[in-house]
C-alpha cells in the first residue's frame, strides 16, 4: 500500500492524504500508534482501518501528541476494536475525557448546536503521562517524551526507539503551512521556542502531521520557514489594525480581508480564537498597545 510505508527501522507511517500518523511495530503484527487522525466524515477512519486490516495489525497502545480532534478523532473507535490503552499528557488529556469538559471550552455556541461535534472531540484516557516522565515503556519499547507546547498548551512530541520524532502539529511542513491563511499557535513565543527545540534534538527522521518527513539536515530549514511564515501572517494582520479597534473589530477585519468563509457560529468562534494569538504576539513585539476605554479593550498602532 502506497499510504503505509517505512520511515526507519520499525517506525512506519500511515498517510491518509490529510494527516500523517506514526506507527511503531513492536513485532510483525502488534503496533503502537502515535495519533489517530480525524473521524469526521470517516474518510481517514476508513483509510486507517484499511491499513490495519490489510496488514493484520493489532493496536496495543495509542499515544496522542495533543488533544485536537484531528489527532484523537479515532481514539475511541480503535480502543473499542482493539482494547488498547490510550496515553495522553497534560491539561488536554483531562479536557477531552468528557463532553462536559469540552463544553466549558466552547461557551460561545449553544450546547444543542455543538454537542454532536463535542462528542467526536472526546477521548478516553487510560494512562496519564506525568510532567516528570522523560520516557514511557510500552511492552518493552521506550518512547521518549519531548515537551513542545505552543500549538496547544500540552503538546508533546514523541521519539520512537528508532530515533524518529513524531512532531505532531508542533511543526507544519513548509509546503503545507503556506496554504494556511492563519496557521494556529496558541502562544507564538512558546511555539517558536518549541520549534527550535525540535531542530536541536538531532533525530534521524521527523514525521510532521501536516504533512511531511524530513531528516536532521533539513529540519532547521523547516523550523525557520514555519517561524518566518507565522511572523509574516502576523505582519499582515498588523496592517489591518487601525487605532481604536477592539479585538472583535480586528477579527472581523481578518475574516473579511483574508476572504475567510464562515459557515456557522461554531466555525466563527474557532477562527476568532485563532486570531487572538496574533494580536497577543503583536503586542508582545511592541507593534500595538492595548488600552481600556469605556468598557472595551482597544488597540493603538505604535
Amino acid at each position: 500500500m502506497d499510504n503505509f510505508y517505512c520511515v526507519k527501522g520499525n517506525t512506519w507511517c500511515i498517510d491518509t492524504g490529510a494527516t500523517l500518523m506514526a506507527i511503531y511495530r513492536l513485532n510483525e503484527h502488534d503496533i503502537v500508534m502515535i495519533d489517530t487522525g480525524l473521524a469526521y466524515g470517516r474518510p481517514e477512519t476508513k483509510c486507517i482501518m484499511h491499513v490495519l486490516d490489510g496488514f493484520q495489525l493489532n493496536v496495543k497502545a495509542i499515544i496522542a501528541t495533543h488533544g485536537h480532534l484531528d489527532h484523537i478523532g479515532n481514539n475511541n473507535i480503535l480502543a473499542g476494536k482493539y482494547d488498547c490503552k490510550i496515553y495522553m499528557y497534560g491539561s488536554e488529556a483531562y479536557d477531552c475525557m468528557s463532553v462536559e469538559s469540552m463544553r466549558i471550552q466552547h461557551t460561545g455556541v449553544a450546547y444543542e448546536e455543538v454537542k454532536d461535534a463535542l462528542v467526536k472531540m472526546t477521548s478516553r484516557v487510560d494512562v496519564f503521562i506525568t510532567p516528570w516522565e522523560k520516557k514511557i515503556n510500552i511492552l518493552g519499547a521506550d518512547f521518549e517524551i519531548v515537551h513542545t507546547p505552543g500549538h496547544s498548551p500540552s503538546h508533546i512530541s514523541i521519539i520512537t526507539p528508532d530515533n524518529v520524532m513524531m512532531a505532531g502539529d508542533a511543526l507544519m511542513s513548509k509546503d503545507e503551512i503556506v496554504k494556511a491563511k492563519i496557521p494556529y499557535a496558541c502562544n507564538f513565543a512558546v511555539d517558536f521556542e518549541s520549534k527550535r527545540k525540535i531542530a536541536a534534538m538531532k533525530c534521524d527522521k521527523y514525521i510532521i502531521s501536516h504533512r511531511g518527513i524530513c531528516d536532521s539536515e533539513s529540519i532547521a530549514d523547516e523550523v525557520e520557514a514555519n517561524i518566518e511564515y507565522l511572523k509574516s501572517r502576523a505582519e499582515i494582520i498588523h496592517g489591518y489594525i487601525e487605532d481604536g479597534m477592539c479585538f472583535d473589530d480586528i477579527a472581523a477585519a481578518v475574516l473579511t480581508l483574508m476572504n475567510i468563509k464562515v459557515g456557522n457560529r461554531y466555525y466563527f468562534f474557532d477562527l476568532h480564537g485563532m486570531v487572538k494569538p496574533y494580536v497577543q504576539y503583536l503586542e508582545e513585539c511592541g507593534e500595538i498597545q492595548a488600552y481600556y476605554e469605556k468598557g472595551y479593550i482597544r488597540y493603538k498602532v505604535l
